[in-house]
């Protein structure tokens, strides 16, 4: 049985073409700062550490392990990731990129074996790897941040007041710092207009007649739901010492994907304007009742 030929050039070209790529899609998918002599050098290294592997002798430094800690290497030294949480967000990505470069590359190659003539355009797979690695880093940070991150942040949500319920989608929104002055409790904020079929009838009055603030705060005195209501007070750009209305819920439910959270007693901030633009969501959900779950 005749032994493959392996050209020692070929192979650190091949290797360090795919990393390359691998890694400059791999900063585009985090928003890390592409540094590009950052990623030569570290594709240098995994071309050179690709060519031990034809040295006799040196199989024991390519088992799982020393593979997974020469590639954290290379994304230390390409990425240069700043904490913990950086660093894990870059291995995940390298190794989801990498699986996927690799199932495209096979694919590639099985489509282009001719059976009848036994011919085998194996090389192909090369350049079909070098532009799927390129397809990720171009559309997939683009893919990501409008409809995977997105659909992953949403969650449904369930206000509970008395015997009305309002149902509709929550935004996690990590930048939400509302707290219930009272309870110290975070404040979920929700739309007006998706939120009124759950209020009174004399509170949508009060909310829907234009006046100033005094006069709608004396009016609101008198509202049958008085004894719900909070002031919260919030900044914003443009508004330093803002007011938002707050109505107390009975009970909020939010399924964080695998079962319902519940939550009993806390505010909801009525916003007067649409939250989104698309109506994609109707909610802003603080992130400290997700991590409470």
């Amino acid at each position: 049985m005749a032994i493959p030929e392996v050209y020692a050039d070929l192979s650190f070209a091949i290797n360090f073409i795919m990393d390359f790529c691998i890694l400059w899609a791999t900063a585009r998918l985090t928003g890390s700062q592409v540094v590009y002599k950052r990623i030569v050098f570290a594709s240098f290294l995994g071309g050179i550490y690709a060519l031990a592997y034809l040295i006799p002798g040196m199989e024991y430094w390519f088992s799982l392990f020393f593979k997974i800690l020469f590639s954290c290497l290379m994304i230390i030294i390409a990425l240069y990731p700043q904490n913990w949480a950086e660093f894990r967000k870059a291995f995940l990505y390298f190794y989801a990129i990498n699986f996927i470069v690799a199932g495209a590359s096979m694919a590639i190659s099985y489509l282009l074996i001719d059976k009848q003539s036994g011919a085998n355009l194996w090389y192909l797979w090369l350049p079909g790897g070098i532009l799927t690695a390129l397809a990720i880093g171009i559309f997939g940070q683009k893919y990501l941040l409008r409809q995977v991150l997105p659909a992953l942040l949403r969650f449904d949500v369930e206000l509970r007041f008395n015997n009305y319920h309002c149902q509709g989608k929550g935004f996690l929104d990590t930048g939400n710092n509302l707290r219930d002055p009272i309870t110290n409790r975070p404040v979920i904020v929700a739309e007006y207009q998706f939120l009124k079929s759950c209020l009174p009838e004399d509170l949508r009055e009060v909310l829907e007649i234009k006046q100033d603030e005094n006069t709608m705060l004396d009016a609101l005195g008198g509202c049958s739901w008085a004894n719900r209501l909070r002031l919260i007070p919030f900044s914003s750009i443009g508004k330093k010492n803002g007011i938002l209305l707050g109505v107390r819920a009975d009970e909020i439910v939010v399924n964080n994907g695998s079962k319902d959270v519940f939550h009993q007693n806390m505010v909801v901030g009525i916003y007067r304007e649409k939250l989104s633009s698309q109506g994609e969501y109707q909610f802003l959900i603080p992130a400290e009742i997700i991590e409470n779950a």
